[in-house]
């Protein structure tokens, strides 16, 4: 039925949509994506990222309802904000947070930000 010279061409049509899938970015990439992303999704900016990876868990895959992302641990430092008018001013004391930041290029909805323990599956 097939000819030998169409194995080829068989073979790079069922291999390269596994070649396409997105690899995970290292943790300064993450970084530097989630200091964009976090300005678009919250009104106030943390100071800085303290640590990366400091559960020592790595890059890890996990699966939401939109999709598979590589999931990055931080600890960021978020200052305290007091008001001047309608302005927030970030003051010297503040607090540690642990986040999750769900990063996949290829999908629709590429970047979830996740404080404290990640919601498994949502």
């Amino acid at each position: 039925m097939f000819r030998s010279c169409y194995y080829p061409i068989l073979f790079l049509i069922l291999i390269t949509p596994s070649l396409m899938k997105a690899a995970p970015g290292t943790y300064d990439e993450a970084a530097k994506e989630l200091v964009r992303v976090w300005e678009t999704k919250y009104p106030l900016p943390f100071k800085n990222i303290t640590k990366k990876d400091p559960l020592k868990q790595g890059i890890r895959q996990t699966v939401r309802k939109s999709g598979t992302y590589f999931q990055y641990n931080f600890e960021i430092f978020m200052p305290k904000y007091r008001r001047e008018g309608v302005t927030p001013i970030a003051m010297e004391e503040g607090r540690k947070l642990v986040l999750y930041f769900l990063w996949n290029p290829v999908l629709a909805e590429k970047h979830r930000i996740e404080l404290g323990e990640p919601n498994e599956g949502k």
